[in-house]
């Protein structure tokens, strides 16, 4: 959250989304609540593209190293569920809380 608020705040906008790997990731961002009736409305008259709706109102973009791996890796794709499991194989087991 606070590279999120932070980006925002140098770009002077009201929205913040990660960025990694030359992508932007829009749904992984920093949305003020008071612009929820204008996403409502948005939403209602069908709009699905995010980047479309960011975009009216400025989206800063914090950016994420993408290695050792992009940490909003997304698999859409076969190839990219097998990659997604090499991954999660090589990764150092988590602590037990």
């Amino acid at each position: 959250m606070a590279r999120l608020h932070a980006a925002r705040v140098a770009a002077g906008t009201p929205l913040a989304c990660a960025r990694s790997g030359g992508w932007s990731h829009p749904p992984i961002g920093l949305w003020p609540v008071a612009l929820r009736d204008e996403l409502r409305a948005a939403l209602q008259g069908g709009e699905r593209k995010i980047d479309r709706w960011t975009a009216r109102f400025g989206c800063a973009e914090a950016e994420w190293p993408a290695t050792p791996v992009d940490p909003f890796f997304n698999a859409n794709a076969p190839e990219e569920l097998a990659e997604a499991e090499k991954l999660l194989r090589s990764a150092p087991p988590l602590p037990i809380a």
